[in-house]
């Protein structure tokens, strides 16, 4: 079954170009309180993986949750969705966002036992003694 993420937010870039590979994105949230009645507003800063180096600060961008890249990055870019034409007048907007390179755990060893367990195929399976 592929991954289904359900964070999947909009945020604008607020820093870009300080880490490699990251960007920092601020996500505001707008509430009722419940005992009051009144909207409020909450933001929250994601640190997200931009593999291509393509977000330039004031963007606005849509990022999603997966697996994680680093200790504090567990988002990635998914899509700039506007960009500042006065500010970046020669950059368009890049319509591909290359995916994150993760690497993969370790496969643990495999035993003589599993070895030969493969090696011969799913009917005959070796028991230890």
């Amino acid at each position: 079954m592929p991954y289904q993420p359900n964070h999947i937010f909009k945020g604008v870039v607020t820093k870009a170009g300080v880490m490699r590979k990251t960007v920092t994105v601020t996500v505001e949230r707008i509430f009722e309180h419940p005992k009051i009645l009144k909207e409020i507003k909450r933001h929250k800063k994601y640190l997200v993986h931009d593999e291509g180096e393509v977000a330039k600060v004031d963007d606005k961008v849509t990022i999603i949750h997966g697996l994680r890249t680093s200790k504090t990055k567990s988002f990635r870019l998914q899509s700039i969705d506007g960009r500042d034409t006065r500010k970046y007048p020669d950059d368009p907007i890049p319509q591909i966002i290359s995916e994150p390179h993760i690497r993969l755990r370790k496969q643990k060893k495999m035993g003589v036992l599993e070895a030969l367990n493969e090696v011969r195929g799913e009917g005959a399976k070796v028991v230890s003694p």
